[in-house]
């Protein structure tokens, strides 16, 4: 085994263990800090488990994603017309798949918010952060990043990173094997975005577009349907 991938095994086992143990016993170490995690207390409270999630594996990876941030500042241009194309291409494919699992009477686990459509609060706000930023930047540097540090073939890459994501997601929200078609959408976008990432080697453009697609694809489906 090389080396870079024996150093990508580790950061990824790491990284998932980070989040893993984090979702499992936040709430116990809250319950032992005797915080009364209820209404707006309860939003900071796990907003910053979030954002400890997020600080440690950015930590993990800080040699990938701030070379990645370098490369993308050197041609803004091109990676940010990459990232707009890739994100409209997403939420047109992900309707297109919405229907698709419907016509099978599959109910899909995934769904778009319209956050410029809501009176914004300190509730929204912090979901806004958590969903729009911190979540798509979790997803991109565990499964997108270190899946591709492991594995450098460009498809097998793509499909280990998909059914990687999709496992997590079967395990964190307890769903059962028969009902994993309900993660087809969540699973082909983490395909999808490592394809783009392994296409321009820029871990950013697929930070980017993960953020636009969170965070506009509900305004960009008002004006589709």
């Amino acid at each position: 085994m090389k080396s870079g991938a024996l150093r990508g095994i580790i950061q990824f086992i790491l990284a998932l263990a980070v989040v893993i143990l984090l979702e499992m016993f936040y709430p116990t170490i809250i319950a032992k800090l005797k915080i009364n995690a209820t209404g707006s207390t309860k939003d900071v409270v796990y907003f910053i488990k979030y954002l400890i999630e997020l600080i440690i594996v950015v930590v993990i990876y800080h040699g990938d994603i701030f070379a990645g941030k370098s490369r993308f500042n050197k041609s803004l241009l091109s990676s940010s017309i990459i990232s707009l194309v890739t994100f409209i291409v997403m939420v047109v494919f992900t309707l297109i798949l919405k229907k698709v699992l419907l016509s099978f009477n599959i109910n899909d686990s995934s769904g778009f918010i319209n956050y410029f459509a809501q009176t914004m609060t300190l509730e929204r706000a912090l979901s806004m952060i958590i969903n729009c930023i911190i979540k798509p930047c979790l997803i991109c540097s565990i499964f997108v990043l270190g899946i591709s540090n492991i594995i450098s073939k460009e498809y097998l890459g793509m499909l280990i990173a998909g059914l990687a994501y999709g496992a997590f997601l079967m395990f964190t929200m307890s769903i059962s094997l028969s009902s994993c078609l309900s993660l087809t959408i969540p699973v082909v976008n983490v395909i999808a975005l490592t394809y783009l990432y392994k296409s321009t080697g820029n871990i950013y453009t697929c930070f980017i577009t993960f953020i636009l697609y969170n965070l506009c694809g509900g305004l960009l489906l008002s004006y589709i349907l």
